[in-house]
């Protein structure tokens, strides 16, 4: 699954089709969901129990797929079980490279604060991904988790070897919220000079609740609008 699923992501402009590791499955699966509302009528059919763990990490995993394209991420779920750690795919468009940076995404529905031992795993799914994939190559590894980072996440991210991606997001009922985007020297050192983050002031899903913050990509100090038609017909 994972190996079908990164075949296309790999066949982008600029670059070579690198060969996938022989240890990951060819096999191609219909997956019986592709995006949040088809997995929450999948759910629904299948009484599957929102309390479950396939329920809380697929629905979270959905949810920072829609969210993350906000912020110029255009991905898809991986859905197997020889994932390697990764349950998102795709690529980051930004407006300082001529072509898109490959992402590698980890998605953690975990309540309690992150450890940064996180980091640590989104490193090793990093240095385990497939050929094409790795240090040196355009990726970068991302990971989305429902807490802000703590201090020791902030430092292990620091320190990281590999180009790291920080994005909290928040269920806010069924919505996705941005509220925490960092991210480490090397990320920069790919192209993402003039890149930042801000806050951006928004209507409540929430009746009656006002306005509500969420955090956004900034280009040379303005808020950055991707234009997400054309990112899709480009990648």
């Amino acid at each position: 699954m994972l190996r079908h699923l990164l075949l296309p992501f790999l066949k982008t402009p600029h670059s070579r089709s690198p060969r996938l590791s022989a240890r990951l499955s060819s096999t191609k699966t219909v997956p019986p969901h592709n995006s949040l509302s088809t997995f929450l009528t999948h759910a629904r059919l299948n009484s599957l129990s929102p309390t479950s763990t396939v329920y809380i990490g697929t629905h979270y995993e959905y949810l920072c797929l829609q969210t993350l394209a906000r912020l110029s991420f255009s991905l898809t779920r991986t859905g197997g079980r020889s994932d390697h750690g990764i349950d998102l795919v795709g690529h980051w468009h930004l407006p300082s490279l001529p072509y898109p940076l490959r992402v590698l995404v980890q998605c953690k529905a975990l309540r309690a604060k992150p450890k940064p031992w996180v980091i640590r795993e989104l490193e090793g799914m990093y240095a385990g991904a497939p050929s094409g994939w790795r240090n040196g190559e355009r990726t970068v590894a991302l990971l989305c988790a429902k807490r802000e980072a703590t201090k020791g996440v902030r430092e292990a991210l620091r320190g990281c070897g590999v180009p790291v991606v920080w994005v909290m997001v928040e269920d806010t009922g069924g919505q996705g919220r941005v509220r925490q985007v960092l991210w480490n020297a090397k990320v920069s050192e790919l192209g993402a000079e003039g890149l930042g983050a801000g806050v951006k002031y928004m209507p409540s899903e929430m009746e009656g609740a006002g306005l509500e913050k969420e955090v956004v990509l900034t280009w040379k100090g303005e808020v950055w609008e991707p234009d997400l038609g054309k990112e899709e017909e480009g990648g």
